[in-house]
């Protein structure tokens, strides 16, 4: 057989010459080499004669891609067919370059069109060198960047790998050209793989790809980063369009999609947008602050878009390090904490008869904190739950110390409705009576109304057996939440506890007032006993006290207290305030 360099071939039917740099070998013993290498590698080797625009590549890149055969001439037309055609001016630009010897080397990242048409990220590596008779060949190979985590083949979007790379190079040279970085997640993706399927949601993943495709300038890049999680950035080559605007739109255009599919499928999008200086800042850094605006974006309804802001941030960082401090706290032997005790009166006569269990947290670092902010932060955790038995077996020993000053004494203990949906709190309660060896009605649970809208049948017949073991649970908070009679009949709470703020505004007007007497006497029918929270001078008592509560809690009374000193003041005295 002839040298290639010199042969002209019948190849699928077409007449096509192909000259070879490898003088000598024939065009069978090239494609031989071709395909031996190939099966070395996961990509795609060709040889591209820029003089005599001829192609020849592995049969392996003829099944994946649109050629219709190994050997192509008039190669400028056929890959305007396989090139995506935003990519092809970029791609003809730089073959250009390498066949007038301007540059000795093809090195790109673009877009290919598979034979379902469908986007393929590829990187095209290739180096020029002289063949026979003065022509110029680029020699290297094709490889698809799915492949590395590069780019996503679902949605023909570059992948998180891509980004991080682009923007490292964009912050170093060009900072100042990033106008702002737009993070979207799709709202409850996860519930639409898990009802629909993985496929339905790749289509979804496909469609809000397409979506931004069409609402952006092509000048704005889009990455896919994990799961249902995309990034916009607009490094300012194109239009100035206000990110508020882009979002809006890509709103507008999936609700367009799914009226014409007759809402057979309907999801929202949520986003956090960065937009502010961008000089001096890490790639790290624009992750966290993205992701910290599309949470905040999420945790507040979802289908919104939220801007970072520096100042929730910094509160969500304190956040953070205080969690930490709990968990070191709580696997020291609950260093720092403190359960302190707030008297609880009978309104008959002002007399002792209980207090309530409230925690407190003294901190290294943080100092006293607010219960209202490290409580919350030890529900969000799950560290409520080893908490939560630590307040109960400290109130369980306390109470049955102090019931030898007062025979009847109870202690409030309230529960979280983490522990209560995360717990097996009725295995808790029961091991402490028995450690403790506390009577169970010397107990009393206190469960925050707002917190229990929902009530399953496990919560239900939790409550039931609480009951049935003679320990009592009281309705805390009454007022500020759902205030739903409801709650009574399913808790059947021995106490309802009617909170300061409702109480506030029972002293300022009549008609709260009123309120607050109905809701009272409607309580006792259901044989139910109220206590009013929240008493903090002796005008309010005087007032409320028309209401006729059955107890009393405020500061009026006393302050919650530690310990040792609730005792010296309440207990060794006459048990009496």
């Amino acid at each position: 057989m002839k040298p290639a360099s010199r042969l002209v071939l019948d190849c699928a039917g077409t007449k096509m010459k192909y000259l070879s740099a490898l003088q000598g070998m024939t065009l069978e013993q090239i494609r031989s080499v071709i395909e031996i290498m190939q099966q070395s590698s996961d990509a795609y080797l060709f040889i591209l004669d820029l003089t005599a625009d001829t192609y020849m590549l592995s049969e392996k890149a003829t099944k994946r891609f649109p050629f219709h055969s190994i050997v192509i001439e008039n190669c400028t037309e056929t890959l305007k067919s396989v090139v995506y055609t935003s990519d092809y001016e970029m791609v003809a630009a730089d073959l250009e370059k390498c066949r007038s010897g301007e540059k000795d080397s093809h090195e790109l990242e673009y877009r290919w069109l598979d034979r379902m048409n469908r986007v393929v990220w590829i990187s095209c590596k290739g180096t020029v060198v002289s063949g026979a008779e003065g022509h110029r060949l680029l020699i290297g190979a094709v490889s698809e960047l799915g492949t590395k985590a590069k780019a996503d083949n679902i949605t023909g979007l570059r992948r998180e790998a891509r980004f991080r790379l682009n923007m490292e190079s964009t912050l170093r040279d060009h900072p100042e050209s990033v106008r702002y970085l737009m993070r979207i997640g799709i709202d409850n993706f996860k519930e639409i793989n898990e009802k629909e399927g993985v496929e339905a949601g790749d289509e979804v993943l496909r469609e809000l790809a397409d979506c931004m495709i069409k609402t952006v300038d092509e000048s704005v890049d889009i990455y896919r980063l994990v799961a249902d999680e995309f990034m916009i950035v607009d490094t300012g080559k194109g239009r100035k369009r206000e990110p508020r605007a882009v979002y809006r739109q890509i709103q507008e255009t999936i609700a367009a999609m799914a009226r014409n599919k007759e809402y057979s499928r309907f999801y929202t999008v949520s986003a956090g947008v960065l937009e502010e200086d961008f000089a001096g800042r890490t790639v790290e850094e624009l992750m966290r602050f993205t992701e910290f605006a599309l949470n905040e974006a999420k945790r507040n309804g979802r289908n919104q878009m939220i801007m970072f802001d520096r100042a929730a941030y910094e509160v969500y960082l304190e956040r953070l390090d205080i969690r930490k401090s709990l968990r070191q706290d709580v696997s020291h032997d609950f260093r720092g904490f403190e359960v302190y005790y707030q008297p609880i009166v009978s309104a008959e006569d002002y007399r002792l008869i209980g207090a309530e269990a409230l925690l407190r947290w003294k901190n290294e670092k943080f100092g006293s904190v607010s219960p209202a902010l490290f409580i919350p932060i030890l529900e969000e955790s799950g560290l409520i739950i080893p908490v939560g038995q630590y307040v109960l077996w400290e109130a369980a020993k306390i109470c049955k110390k102090w019931k030898q000053y007062i025979p009847e004494f109870h202690v409030n203990v309230n529960l979280s409705y983490v522990q209560l949906y995360k717990s097996d709190m009725m295995r808790d309660v029961e091991r402490c009576i028995q450690e403790v060896g506390i009577d169970p009605e010397s107990l009393v649970l206190e469960l925050t109304e707002s917190g229990y809208i929902e009530t399953n049948d496990r919560i239900k017949e939790l409550f039931k057996d609480l009951k049935s073991r003679n320990i009592d649970l009281a309705l805390d908070d009454f007022g500020t939440g759902y205030s739903n009679m409801r709650y009574l009949k399913e808790i059947d709470a021995k106490t309802v506890k009617i909170d300061r703020t409702f109480v506030v505004q029972a002293l300022r007007n009549e008609y709260d007032f009123n309120i607050i007497s109905h809701i009272i006497d409607m309580v006792h029918s259901l044989g139910s006993a109220v206590c009013m929270e929240g008493i903090e001078e002796k005008e309010e008592l005087s007032k409320m006290m028309a209401t006729k509560p059955d107890m009393i809690q405020g500061y009026y009374f006393g302050k919650p207290t530690p310990a040792g000193q609730f005792e010296k003041d309440y207990l060794q005295a006459t048990g009496s305030l």
